[in-house]
């Protein structure tokens, strides 16, 4: 653990900015929780690999629920909006590259002076949402309302494996920091997540 904990106070202090505010995210998200180990971390898979900060903290009570689909419909029409968001700072209509387009879109539209009406909320929801329904189509995942002590969050989690992702979260948590190219890295992540063993999804 020392030597872990010497890494990360090292990234801390030397590392790149990305790497800085990662761990301050983490640190923020770790909060009032007893941490039991934490470590970088680096996934791979055939799109490349994305390195990260993974931390196991104590468990907690939590509720999941699954979204019914009358829950599903709205995300998924905003879903729908992406092309028109990226068509508007791209100039090009969505190809069959989705996380390639997103974050270069997500980056020119961080970029940009004139916004073209699309507000931070906006965004969190579009793109958080096409995100999302492309990450529960490729990696057998569902949609979820996570309630714990910190509040409640909609998420996804495998479908057969309890591992989760929180597509408008990470989104909106690097807005204020100027961040983008994120999407592919964590749909990297939660690749290499898919192929790990993890306890079985309550199928409830």
């Amino acid at each position: 653990m020392a030597i872990i904990s010497n890494i990360i106070d090292a990234l801390r202090k030397f590392g790149s900015a990305t790497q800085k505010t990662a761990l301050q995210r983490q640190d923020e998200q770790l909060d009032g929780k007893r941490v039991i180990d934490r470590r970088r971390y680096v996934a791979r898979s055939e799109l490349g690999q994305s390195s990260q900060f993974v931390a196991t903290t104590e468990a907690e009570p939590e509720t999941i629920v699954p979204l019914t689909e009358r829950e599903l419909a709205p995300i998924l029409e905003n879903a729908a909006l992406v092309e028109d968001f990226v068509v508007a700072f791209l100039g090009t209509g969505l190809s069959d590259q989705l996380l390639d387009n997103l974050d270069s879109a997500f980056g020119a539209w961080m970029r940009a002076t004139d916004k073209k009406g699309y507000s931070d909320e906006a965004v969190i929801e579009i793109a958080g949402a096409a995100f999302g329904a492309f990450c529960a189509q490729s990696l057998d995942m569902r949609w979820i309302r996570l309630t714990d002590n910190y509040g409640t969050a909609l998420a996804l989690q495998g479908r057969s494996k309890d591992f989760r992702g929180f597509p408008y979260q990470a989104i909106s948590k690097r807005i204020p920091s100027r961040e983008y190219g994120f999407f592919k890295p964590i749909y990297i992540s939660l690749q290499d997540a898919a192929r790990r063993d993890w306890k079985p999804t309550d199928a409830a």
